[in-house]
C-alpha cells in the first residue's frame, strides 16, 4: 500500500469504505478519543456476517488492557432494503437508487457498564420482522487493522460481532451497513459517522460525520457511502470490506481519493500481524514494548 498521510484531525474511521480514520468528537471537555470511530470490516464467514468496528487510536502502546467509555453510544446500522443499482462511477461499490430514504432496518446497539460489563441489544424495524440472534460478540483490545505505517504496532479497541446471515437479509442479497459514536452529553444525533471514504476526513466535508445518512444528498448534495455489500459476493472492496483490504490504495486507485499521501518507501500491502482465522478474527493486541 503507498502509506496515505490521512489527516488525524484532533477534532473529527474506511472502510475508507469502511471508515474516514481518526475523527474525534468534540465537545465542553475538548476531543473525545474514546469515542472515535477508526475501522469497520463487513463481511461473510461461512453463513455467518460479521460486523467489526475500533476506535480510539489514541491507546498507548504501553496499555495491556481496556475499558470502554461509560457514556458513549456505539451502533453498527444495516439497511437491509435500500436497492443498490450495478453503475458505479465512484467506485463504492454501486449506486443507492433512493439515497434520501436509506434507512437503519436493523441496529446492533453496544453500551458499557462502569464495571467495564457490555449492554448489548439489537433494535430491528420496519420489514426487518426476523430477530437476528448474535452468534459471537467480542469487545476489547486487539492490533489495529489499518494497513498502514503509522499504525503497526499499535492497537484499538474493537467490538466484534457475528449473525447468521440468514436472519439479516430479507428481499435482496444487498446490504448497506455503516457506524456511528455518541456520547450522551453532546448535542445532536450523534457524533462520528463510520463507513464513509476518506472524503469525510477533509474540512470542506467534515459536516458528513454529523448528519445521518438520509440527510447527505439532500443537504450537500453528496452521495451518501455507506458500505455496499452483495452477501452473494465474496467481501472484497469496494464489496464491503474484508479485513485485508488495502483500504487507502483501494480508494485511491478504484474511487479516486489519493488527496495526499507520504513518501514512505517501502510502504505496507499488508497487516503487520496475521489476522485470525476464527472469531474475532482480529489479530490479537500487541504486547507492551
Amino acid at each position: 500500500m503507498r502509506n496515505a498521510a490521512i489527516l488525524c484531525l484532533a477534532l473529527f474511521t474506511v472502510s475508507a469504505l469502511g471508515s474516514d480514520h481518526s475523527d474525534s468528537p468534540t465537545g465542553p471537555q475538548g476531543a473525545r478519543l474514546d469515542a472515535n470511530l477508526s475501522d469497520l470490516h463487513v463481511f461473510t464467514q461461512g453463513q455467518n456476517l460479521v460486523l467489526s468496528m475500533c476506535s480510539n487510536t489514541a491507546i498507548p502502546p504501553s496499555a495491556t488492557s481496556y475499558v470502554f467509555p461509560s457514556d458513549v453510544t456505539f451502533k453498527f446500522h444495516l439497511d437491509v432494503t435500500s436497492e443498490v443499482g450495478a453503475d458505479d462511477p465512484s467506485g463504492y461499490g454501486g449506486t443507492i437508487l433512493d439515497p434520501d430514504h436509506i434507512k437503519d432496518d436493523i441496529v446492533f446497539r453496544i453500551r458499557f457498564r462502569s464495571d467495564g460489563s457490555t449492554e448489548l441489544k439489537r433494535m430491528i424495524r420496519g420489514v426487518a420482522t426476523k430477530d437476528p440472534q448474535i452468534v459471537n460478540f467480542f469487545a476489547g483490545l486487539r492490533d489495529d487493522a489499518f494497513i498502514r505505517t503509522p499504525r503497526a504496532g499499535r492497537n484499538s479497541a474493537c467490538m466484534v460481532l457475528e449473525v447468521p446471515l440468514s436472519s439479516v437479509l430479507r428481499r435482496q442479497s444487498t446490504i448497506l451497513v455503516w457506524a456511528t459514536s455518541k456520547v450522551d452529553d453532546f448535542d445532536g444525533p450523534f457524533q462520528d459517522l463510520v463507513g464513509e471514504p476518506l472524503r469525510a476526513m477533509f474540512p470542506e466535508q467534515q459536516p458528513l460525520n454529523s448528519m445521518s445518512m438520509s440527510q447527505q444528498m439532500r443537504k450537500m448534495g453528496v452521495m451518501p457511502a455507506p458500505i455496499i455489500f452483495d452477501t452473494s459476493r465474496p467481501a472484497a472492496f469496494p464489496n464491503g470490506r474484508a479485513l485485508t483490504d488495502d483500504v487507502v490504495d483501494l480508494m485511491c486507485s478504484l474511487a479516486s481519493e489519493c488527496r495526499v499521501f507520504n513518501s514512505e518507501n517501502p510502504s505496507p500491502t499488508t497487516n503487520d500481524v496475521p489476522f485470525l482465522d476464527t472469531f474475532p478474527y482480529l489479530a490479537p493486541p500487541h504486547p507492551a514494548p
